[in-house]
Formats: structure tokens, C-alpha cells, sequence
């Protein structure tokens, strides 16, 4: 069991008559050894407390032996022989020294006092368990005491997210699925009971058991939903209201795991069958393709292809993933302290976006279990010189999660970081590198055996797959600062500047943390996003994954523990002035990387020269389905260019055009003319007063060049635009008709000129 502090230790409505225990990283308590988070008193020395003050979950919990005389206050046990008392908490007798059932008593009395005295202590053990559990104490009583206001106010609004969605699984379910109908309905019945009982149980036990009702409740509608929206099978039309995967990640995991389950390759291998198999979008490469091999480690389809042999029905990636949420819920559920543990509630079920990402079967819902222990008191893993059970089990995790998914990998290096610089302030340097050594051992050689029969069956298909979403040059997408480039100017002649300033950052960001660990430490969890926040590809789950884990640091990672951190002075940085000055020295690249990312022109120069779509040309084709374009281009750079086109209407990118006519390659300065066909013959118009865009986008150089097709137009316009398509329409016929009539008067004089020649 980890370290578990108590959040209770400063609520108000709580009176304690014995000083509250915690468990150490060794597996044994004392008293306040660990504060609470957000605790900013000093610690005491790490060495053990005396034995009058320490209770383990080894040993059983006793009090002082208390003194002998008459009434009630003294202690002893009605017509208890004199040498013994009753245990305060343990319910058995300790035999004193006056006993009648002392060492005389023969072999067969010793042996059966050993045996009750194993009894005793793993009862006591037991009861140890649960109040740690219960009340985030081992003391005796803990588990009588009233909750803590934060504890029901939390609960309470966890009974309130979890109304977040309801209405719509309502809606969907009411007629023509009665029986998940009757769960939502038994659904909300539940969370006012709920609600109820937060504000009115008495002790913690009662408030305990709420809080797992609670999270037990949100888990079971979490299954539910994911049976609701999700299809038995792939349907067979894009207009389906069930989905069996509604991204391209789930089902790559799940073309991957089948492939696993048939004995062949999963790197190397390409699946373009996805898109019309499952109806799921594409992720666009800058080289006109799209990604259709397996992108991510090996674990997702190893998870992936239990459900699948088991042959469930429901997409076996979405399986997967949500079974890693349930057991994610209940992981943050128990590591958070007790005040807190309805925040895993809100957290992965409330808000409603990890069930959406889980339906979807996405490999960063799988990780969040092994990252929630990892970062679960990480400040506190090797105190004392070793790794301990629980650290050990921290860096096996970790293992396990770099083979999910690329996130973990840029969450790493800042808590390896964060650990030597916190034990570095408690031992020598080479202890604490040794230290730190072992717990990236550990980790390395979980995720190395894992590996190794996928690199056994070929090392660089194998090492392209996994490093597909960093070397891959997908197309940009996401909230980060790409979208300057990408949706308020015209494009960019350099994107992958974009991309080397999140690295910089990422960079500039581990080294300030070496030199102000006792000022950053706190945010190792979130500093890592950054990099993501300037890359080309900051997509939203990037986010929305790992909130579980700011959540998890911000309420068990204590300030206190950096306080003691090493902090590297060499001579050059024993001033302040030196210091802050660095601070914008070190960001200066990325920020110049940035500069010249938004700056770079565009290389290309476009022209719309005509449109035509399903309701006419020109102005017109914007009205319903764009079929197809001409585009005049010109390649202002130096250097020849292999442009691919595709338009928006809003935050995402269509499928690629096909180029009809155009060369492949524009030479330096030159100007030609393309005329692009769009795919699933057409793509819808941008709306009333909305705009589509054409975009331009090369691999080398990384480039993006964008250029206004037009505005949808209005209503009136649209009439106008009829009225003046149908004049000119008539006009045309006329003059057609015009034309061919003076073709026949041509011909019909020239007949009898023909005729009169004859008869001369």
C-alpha cells in the first residue's frame, strides 16, 4: 500500500484525542510523519519515531498500559486477575508478569498462546487496513470520527457531475432501449440519494462507504453508456446513431491486435481498409498520404486482443480502454487522501471526456492506471537510500506505461529529474544517482522485455512505428500556437519551427528545473504539456488525458518535500540577478524558434480561377457540395515543391484532393495551373456567410499556404445568384439558338446556290 496522508488533519469539524499516524514508504507509521498535501510544516528527521510512538500494519496497535485501581476510570477489566488488562483496541487480554498463565504453564500453553498471539496480530493488521482505508489513520477510533466539510462538499459535487450527460443518454436510450432506459433512470435516483446521504452520515466509516457508493454508481452508468453508444458491430452506413470506433486510433489498435491474435507482424503492416470499415476519419501526412499503420507501443493491442479473443461484440479497443478507466477511477480512488477521493469520481467520470475517449478505444486511457501510481507521492519514492515495495512498484509502472503511449515518454525524464534532485539533498550524489539509477532500470527493463518480440520481428519496423507520431509530419491540428499559422494567417513556410520550439522548451524547462527544483517541483506533472502547446500537433486529448494526473500531484505531492531539495550554486548562480537573467536566456531559443515559425512566409501563391459544384458554378457551388476547382499556383520559393491540397470549413482538414491535371513537382518561380477533384465526390459547402478554405501543404520543407475559396452566401444572394444563373443561362440558349440558326440559313443558301450552279 502506498504512502496515504491524511487531508483531515485542519478540518474544523473534527476534534482528535490522539495524534494522527500515516504510513511511511517503508510500510511503517508515525505520527505526522507526512503531511498533508498542501502542508507546508516542516517534517521531523526521517528517522523513526520511538517505539511508544509508532504503529505498523504489522504490528498490532496498543496503548499504554494503563494503572491499576478501583472504578471505572482505571482501566482494568472487571474481576481481571491482577498482572492483566484488557487491550484498548485489539479486544484481547496482555498477560502481565503476575499471570497465572506464565511460563509455567507448560509447552502446550506456550504454543497455544503463540498461535492466539498470530491471531492477534493479523487482526490487528486487518483493523489497521481498514482505518487506513476508511479514515486515512491507523489510530484506534479514527473510523467514529464525523467527515471532514471538504469530504461532503466534494462528494456533493461529485453527485453533481454526474449529471453532466445524463440528459443525453436519456434522450437516446428512452425509446428505443427500455432497458438502459431504467438504468439512467435508477441513475439519477441514485445520485440524490447520494447527495443526501453526504450531508447528513455521522462518521467516516458511514462518509466512506458514500464515497465508494458513489464512485461504484458513476462506474456502473460509465459501462452503460459505453453499451449504449457504442455499436455490436461496424455499421454499415456513416448515418448510424451507434459508432464502433469514431477515430483512427481505436481502429488501428483494433486492426493491430487482430493481426497480433494471427500470428503476424503489427509494425510494418497498413490497414487503409479502416476508413471504410469502421467509417473513421484520417489522419492527413504533409506527403498527401494519411497514417494507416500502428503508431503507438505494443501494449494497447496486447490489451486490446483479450476482449477480441474472447469474442465480445462491442468494439474490443473501447473494451479495453474503458476497463482501463474503471480500474483507473478506482487506483485514484485509493491513493487520494480520504477528503479527497470523491475528486477520481469528477475527475474520470463527471466532466464525461474520458468516457468519450475510452468508447473511442484511444491507448492514452490505458495509461492512466500505471501513471496514477506513478505519480502518487513520487516526491516520497527512494526516502531513505531505497526504492522500497512501493517504489519499485512505482517504476514498474512506468515501464508498463511507456509502452502504451508517446505521452509517457515526455512526462519521464521530469520526474527522474524531480527524484535526484529531491534525494540529492538527502544523500551523497553518488548514492542518490544510484539510487535514481535503479528506479530507471527497473523501468527500462519492464518496457524492454515487452518489446523485445516486436523488435525480434523486425528492429526498424518496429522503432518507425513507435516513433510515427514524432517523425510522421501529420498535418498541423490542435489549441496550441500553430494555430496562428494554421487559422489566422496565410500559412507558414517552415512548420516543423513550430515543433523544434516545443523541444527547446521542453529542454529549457528540465534545466530550470534542476536549477529551481524547489520551486517547480511541484509542477513536474504539467510543465512536460508544454511541449505539446507549441508543437504542430497539440490536439486536445493531449490534455484532457493527463488531468487525472494533475489532480493526483496537486492533492499527495507536498511542497514540503522540496524544501530539502538539492539546489546546484555553483559560483556563477549564488546571485539572484544571475539567476532570474537565466531564465529568459534559456527560453530565448524557443521563443526565436517560435518567432521565425509565424513570420516564415508562405512558398506558394494561389488563385482561384473556378469552381463548380452540385448546384452550379461560381458562387454557387458553395451552396451545397464543391465538386471540383481550378487553381492557378505559384511556387515563390527557392526551392521545387510537391504541393497536396485540401480545404476546411472549420477546426479540421478534409481528406486530400485528386489532382486531375498538374505536375507533381513546381519548379522555383514558376506558375501553374491545377485542376483538383474532390474526394467522396464533393465536399460540403461552408454555410451561410461561412468560409472554405484551400489549403496548400508541402513535406520538405514542412509548409503550409492557405488561400479563401469564398463565403457562403446568403439567402438573398442565393436568389439573386439563381436569377442571374438562369438569365445567363437564357441568354445563352438564345444566343445557341441564334447561332444555330444562322448556321442552317448559311447552309440552306449555300444548298441553293449549289442547285442554281447545276442548272446553269
Amino acid at each position: 500500500m502506498p504512502p496515504v496522508s491524511s487531508a483531515d488533519a485542519d478540518s474544523a469539524d473534527t476534534t482528535a484525542t490522539a495524534e494522527p499516524t500515516t504510513t511511511g514508504p517503508a510500510g511503517t507509521t508515525s505520527p505526522a510523519a507526512h503531511p498533508a498535501a498542501g502542508d507546508d510544516r516542516p517534517h521531523a528527521d526521517n528517522k523513526p519515531r520511538a517505539a511508544a510512538d509508532t504503529t505498523t500494519l504489522d504490528e498490532p496497535e496498543t496503548r499504554p498500559e494503563p494503572r491499576p485501581g478501583p472504578g471505572a476510570g482505571s482501566g482494568a477489566r472487571p474481576g481481571a486477575r491482577p498482572g492483566t488488562h484488557a487491550g484498548a483496541d485489539t479486544g484481547h487480554a496482555v498477560t502481565g508478569a503476575g499471570s497465572d498463565r506464565g511460563p509455567g504453564t507448560g509447552r502446550s500453553g506456550a504454543g497455544a498462546r503463540g498461535t492466539a498471539r498470530g491471531d492477534e496480530v493479523r487482526g490487528a493488521k486487518v483493523r489497521s487496513a481498514i482505518r487506513l482505508l476508511g479514515a486515512g489513520e491507523t489510530t484506534p477510533g479514527s473510523l467514529r470520527r464525523p467527515p471532514a466539510q471538504m469530504n461532503r462538499m466534494l462528494t456533493v459535487l461529485a453527485c453533481s457531475s454526474m449529471l453532466i450527460g445524463a440528459q443525453d443518454m436519456w434522450n437516446r436510450t428512452v425509446i428505443n432501449e427500455h432497458s438502459h432506459a431504467i438504468v439512467v433512470m435508477l441513475y439519477f435516483g441514485s445520485i440524490i440519494v447520494l447527495g443526501v446521504l453526504a450531508l447528513s452520515v455521522r462518521t467516516r466509516r458511514a462518509m466512506t462507504i458514500v464515497d465508494g457508493s458513489v464512485l461504484a454508481v458513476a462506474a456502473l452508468e460509465c459501462v452503460n453508456r459505453f453499451y449504449t453508444v457504442t455499436a455490436a458491430k461496424p455499421p454499415t452506413s456513416v448515418n448510424s446513431t451507434h459508432v464502433y470506433y469514431g477515430t483512427d486510433e481505436g481502429s488501428l489498435i483494433h486492426m493491430a491486435a487482430k493481426t497480433l491474435l494471427h500470428g503476424g507482424h503489427i509494425y510494418g503492416t497498413q490497414w487503409p481498409q479502416i476508413f471504410t470499415m469502421f467509417h473513421v476519419g484520417t489522419t492527413p501526412l504533409m506527403n498527401g498520404g494519411a497514417a494507416t499503420g500502428l503508431d503507438y507501443p505494443p501494449l494497447g493491442p496486447i490489451f486490446t486482443s483479450v476482449p477480441m479473443a474472447l469474442g465480445l461484440s462491442h468494439p474490443p479497443a473501447g473494451i479495453a480502454a474503458t476497463a482501463m478507466l474503471l480500474l483507473a477511477s478506482l487506483v485514484m480512488f485509493l491513493l487520494l487522501p480520504v477528503a479527497w477521493r470523491p475528486v477520481a469520481v469528477i475527475v474520470c467520470y463527471g466532466f464525461g471526456w474520458l468516457p468519450n475517449y475510452a468508447e473511442m478505444g484511444y491507448p492514452g486511457c490505458m495509461e492512466l492506471p500505471f501513471l496514477l501510481v506513478v505519480v502518487a507521492y513520487w516526491q516520497r519514492t527512494g526516502r531513505g537510500g531505497r526504492l522500497g515495495r512501493w517504489g519499485t512498484v512505482q517504476a514498474v509502472c512506468l515501464g508498463i506505461a511507456c509502452c502504451l503511449h508517446q505521452l509517457t515518454w515526455f512526462l519521464a525524464p521530469f520526474l527522474v529529474v524531480g527524484m535526484y534532485m529531491i534525494r540529492r539533498g538527502e544523500m551523497p550524489a553518488r548514492d542518490a544517482a544510484r539510487l535514481v539509477g535503479r528506479y530507471v532500470g527497473i523501468a527500462a527493463g519492464v518496457a524492454l522485455a515487452i518489446n523485445v518480440p516486436f523488435i525480434l520481428q523486425g528492429p526498424k519496423p518496429w522503432l518507425k512505428g513507435v516513433l510515427a507520431p514524432i517523425l510522421q509530419k501529420a498535418i498541423p491540428s490542435g489549441q496550441g500556437l500553430v494555430g496562428i499559422s494554421y487559422y489566422f494567417r496565410n500559412g507558414s513556410g517552415d512548420l516543423s519551427l513550430y515543433s523544434d520550439a516545443g523541444l527547446l522548451l521542453g529542454a529549457a524547462m528540465l534545466v530550470l528545473l534542476v536549477i529551481f527544483p524547489r520551486r517547480l517541483g511541484l509542477a513536474v506533472t504539467v510543465m512536460p504539456w508544454l511541449v505539446f502547446y507549441l508543437s504542430t500537433r497539440s490536439q486536445e486529448d493531449y490534455f484532457d488525458l493527463t488531468v487525472p494526473l494533475w489532480v493526483m500531484a496537486a492533492a499527495t505531492v507536498s511542497s514540503v518535500e522540496f524544501d530539502r531539495a538539492w539546489q546546484p550554486r555553483p559560483r556563477l548562480l549564488r546571485t539572484r540577478s544571475v539567476r532570474a537573467l537565466l531564465v529568459p536566456v534559456l527560453l530565448a531559443p524557443a521563443l526565436l524558434s517560435l518567432f521565425g515559425a509565424v513570420v516564415t512566409p508562405p512558398p506558394l501563391r494561389m488563385r482561384i480561377t473556378a469552381m463548380t459544384g452540385s448546384n452550379g458554378s461560381g458562387a454557387l457551388a458553395l451552396t451545397d457540395s464543391l465538386e471540383k476547382l481550378t487553381v492557378q499556383v505559384t511556387n515563390r520559393s527557392g526551392n521545387p515543391l510537391s504541393p497536396h491540397f485540401a480545404t476546411s470549413t472549420g477546426a479540421t482538414t478534409s481528406p486530400y484532393w485528386r489532382v486531375l491535371s498538374g505536375p507533381a513537382v513546381i519548379s522555383p518561380g514558376a506558375t501553374v495551373t491545377y485542376v483538383l477533384l474532390a474526394p467522396f465526390e464533393g465536399v460540403g459547402g461552408p454555410g451561410v456567410t461561412d468560409r472554405i478554405l484551400l489549403r496548400a501543404v508541402t513535406p520538405t520543407p514542412m509548409s503550409l499556404t492557405t488561400q479563401l475559396i469564398g463565403v457562403g452566401p446568403d439567402a438573398r444572394t442565393v436568389v439573386t445568384l439563381r436569377a442571374e444563373a438562369e438569365q445567363q443561362a437564357k441568354r445563352q440558349a438564345l444566343a445557341e439558338a441564334e447561332a444555330k440558326a444562322k448556321a442552317h440559313a448559311k447552309g440552306r443558301k449555300s444548298h441553293n446556290h449549289s442547285i442554281e450552279a447545276d442548272a446553269r
